[in-house]
């Protein structure tokens, strides 16, 4: 019996220690966001649309003046000086919060898109 019970939380014990590797495997599939280069696509409902590098698997595929896009997120933020559409720049980003993902009031001219909102700040390279 004592046998028995040692064996079964052993068998637990392998069955933790392998689930807690596979939490460990998705957490490093989290793509690094803390410098990014992207395209700014343009203006929408969803605030300005950012086209993320297709190693940052985080954005969605829409299409935007009649051109299919993938990887697309959405920002409430506001971009760097001089910054617009079809400019590339270097970024990070991070998850926003209710107040900051909060639909904003929307010129009928924009559309809405079905996209990740993120918040963009400055990035923070490695140098």
């Amino acid at each position: 019996m004592t046998r028995t019970i040692l064996s079964l939380g052993l068998s637990g014990f392998l069955l933790a220690v392998l689930l807690g590797s596979c939490r460990s495997n998705e957490e490093a599939a989290e793509p690094d966001l803390s410098c990014i280069s992207g395209q700014v696509v343009g203006p929408s409902c969803n605030g300005t649309l950012i086209q993320l590098p297709a190693d940052v698997a985080l954005g969605n595929t829409i299409s935007y003046a009649d051109t299919l896009r993938s990887n697309v997120i959405g920002t409430y933020s506001e971009l760097p000086a001089g910054v617009g559409p079809g400019d590339k720049f270097t970024f990070s980003l991070r998850k926003p919060t209710k107040a900051e993902a909060t639909p904003r009031i929307c010129l009928a001219i924009y559309s809405t898109f079905d996209v990740p909102q993120m918040v963009v700040e400055g990035p923070r390279c490695q140098r």
